[in-house]
């Protein structure tokens, strides 16, 4: 009895690690006001179709806002299952993208899962914005940063200027 408790706590033990598992760092420099790409999620079924994932913000900015874009890549590699037929083929996928306030220099970071069917992935970004003497700061209410909630679905981009 003893050596079935034991082993029913080994595997306790095991399944709340890997519920726990250590996020992806992503580590990026951004110019204030102007975005940057801060992640992607790429799957795809066996005929090279994209599998669009739910983004979901779990601490979000402080200093700016996250979106996520259509964007098509090379597959590089597959980390959801064995599967290899898409590699060196372009597939669709998501681009999350940090946009920080106009105004602001400094550190800023933002956390998020992409959840697939059947895998999860916990992303951590660090972000470092510098200050674009090039561009106008926005003056107090014009910029409209909405850096949203833990648990929040993320949005789709706005639709990039021409």
């Amino acid at each position: 009895m003893r050596a079935v408790s034991a082993a029913a706590l080994v595997l306790m033990m095991h399944a709340t690690q890997a519920c726990a598992q250590e996020p992806d760092i992503i580590n990026r420099t951004a110019r204030a006001g102007h975005e940057v790409a801060v992640g992607y999620a790429l799957r795809w079924n066996r005929k090279c179709e994209p599998l669009i994932p739910k983004l979901i913000l779990t601490v979000p900015p402080d200093h700016g806002s996250i979106c996520a874009r259509d964007f098509s890549a090379i597959a590089k590699r597959n980390v959801v299952n064995d599967d290899q037929t898409c590699i060196g083929k372009r597939v669709r996928g998501l681009q999350v993208i940090y946009y920080p306030r106009s105004d602001y220099a400094g550190h800023d970071s933002v956390d998020y899962v992409i959840q697939f069917s059947n895998k999860s992935i916990n992303k951590h970004a660090n972000i470092e914005v510098r200050r674009d003497s090039s561009a106008p700061t926005a003056k107090p209410g014009e910029e409209s940063i909405a850096p949203g909630k833990a648990g929040d679905v993320i949005v789709a981009c706005a639709p990039l200027s021409s």
